[in-house]
């Protein structure tokens, strides 16, 4: 029987915080139930199926758990340094932070079909994704400046300002936003067997991908006036569209392979 139940009031984790929402689905076919959410106040574009793991129940000791955790997020915000975009001070209400994500990132539809198949393969099929990859995200974003050098046969800082924050971002956000569940004892090896590597130089294609099904959500926390966000999408939109036409190169299914029985005992533990 599932936790949540459709039409139940429920509070969710959406980056570091929660979110008051509403369940409005729930699939019990797979291994883990998985739920719709729709976030109060948000648009639809942000509904989204979730684990248990990112839900509570709407109640007072949740409600108090709530007003924590914004409490510290304010904190630590406020003690945040080597920051190139400036993180915001004051936690926003829903409303106010749905008007702020106007960070659009639209995927070509074949590396859409590529995150599908990603999610298939690692959830569903149990594979995992060779590492460190052969080509991993530090060598692609650099064919990419190198390609889009030769096509505008110019030197471009806001490109490179743009690439070097996407390293940024992956470094921080791979270990606690860009893997699934399957995926964490491999990356709790690598890490041990890599140490002192970037996972910039690890991780490859597919979690990029995952990156920029995110990263829109992610850039409501920062101070991005309306000229950056054009640049920002202008080059991550080029940066797709080189993927896409090279996704032979980058993206394949000899990337993966079938878990070890010794492997899926651990990921079930």
């Amino acid at each position: 029987m599932s936790k949540f139940e459709e039409g139940e009031r429920v509070l969710c984790f959406h980056g570091p915080l929660l979110y008051e929402a509403r369940c409005h689905k729930v699939n019990t076919e797979g291994e883990v139930d998985l739920y719709l959410i729709h976030y109060n106040g948000w648009s639809q574009k942000w509904d989204e199926w979730i684990p248990e793991t990112r839900i509570l129940k709407f109640n007072d000791t949740n409600l108090k758990k709530q007003a924590e955790l914004i409490k510290h997020h304010k904190k630590t915000q406020n003690r945040g340094k080597n920051k190139k975009l400036k993180f915001i001070e004051n936690v926003e209400s829903e409303d106010a932070f749905s008007a702020k994500v106007c960070v659009q990132i639209e995927l070509p539809s074949q590396l859409k079909l590529a995150v599908l198949d990603d999610w298939d393969l690692i959830t569903q099929q149990r594979h995992l994704l060779k590492l460190p990859a052969a080509l991993p995200v530090s060598v692609v974003l650099d064919e990419f400046r190198v390609y889009s050098l030769s096509v505008n046969k110019t030197s471009d800082t806001n490109r490179d300002h743009v690439l070097e924050g996407l390293l940024g971002y992956f470094s921080r956000l791979l270990g606690m936003q860009l893997l699934y569940k399957f995926e964490r004892p491999q990356y709790a090896d690598t890490m041990e067997e890599h140490r002192g590597v970037s996972v910039c130089d690890i991780y490859g294609t597919e979690h990029l991908l995952r990156l920029f099904t995110r990263i829109g959500e992610l850039l409501a926390f920062t101070e991005l006036d309306n000229n950056a966000i054009s640049v920002l999408q202008k080059y991550i939109h080029q940066l797709l569209s080189f993927i896409e036409l090279h996704r032979g190169k980058y993206l394949s299914s000899e990337n993966y392979f079938v878990a070890t029985p010794d492997y899926l005992r651990r990921a079930a533990l």
